[in-house]
C-alpha cells in the first residue's frame, strides 16, 4: 500500500455511521472516502458502486457500525453511570420504540451526563479508528495519517 494522507476525521465519522442506506469506501492510494447512499442513488451512481464494490485492490469499504453496535454502546455507558434516577431515566428511554433517538432526546437534558456521554463516544470512536487503521497497516509505517483541519 503507498503512503497517503487519510482525513482520520471523516473516516472516523464514517466508521461510527450506522445507517444501513449508506456504504462508505476508502480509496487506497489517495485516501479520498466515497459514500455511497442507496436511497439517492441515480443510474450513474450504481454504476460508480458496481465499479468501486469491483476494485477491491484500489477501494476498501469501512465498516460500519450497525444499529445492535450503537445501542450496546449506549448501553455501556449507561451501565456505567452511578445507580439513581439519571440512569433509571436513561434505562427507560432504552426500552422504549425509538430506542437511539429516546436516548439522544434524554441525553440532551442532561448537561454532566451529556458530557460523559461525549467524551465516552469519542474514545469508543478514536479505538475503532485504531482498530481499523492497524487492520490496514499492522506493520504501523506504511500509512500517513493526518487529522482533518476543518
Amino acid at each position: 500500500m503507498n503512503a497517503s494522507e487519510f482525513d482520520l476525521t471523516a473516516i472516523s465519522q464514517a466508521l461510527d455511521d450506522h445507517d444501513p442506506d449508506r456504504e462508505h469506501f476508502l480509496e487506497v492510494g489517495t485516501g479520498a472516502l466515497w459514500t455511497f447512499v442507496f436511497s439517492e442513488a441515480t443510474d450513474e451512481t450504481r454504476k460508480q458502486y458496481l465499479e468501486v464494490t469491483e476494485s477491491a485492490e484500489r477501494w476498501i469499504r469501512l465498516p460500519s457500525m450497525s444499529l445492535q453496535e450503537a445501542y450496546e454502546e449506549i448501553e455501556d455507558f449507561v451501565d456505567s453511570l452511578p445507580d439513581g434516577q439519571v440512569q433509571d431515566q436513561l434505562y427507560s428511554a432504552l426500552e422504549r420504540k425509538g430506542a437511539l433517538r429516546n436516548f439522544r432526546e434524554a441525553i440532551m437534558a442532561l448537561s454532566e451526563e451529556r458530557q460523559g456521554w461525549m467524551v465516552h463516544r469519542r474514545e469508543r470512536s478514536r479505538a475503532r479508528l485504531e482498530r481499523f487503521l492497524a487492520r490496514l497497516d499492522p506493520a504501523g509505517g506504511a500509512l500517513v495519517a493526518r487529522e482533518a483541519t476543518s
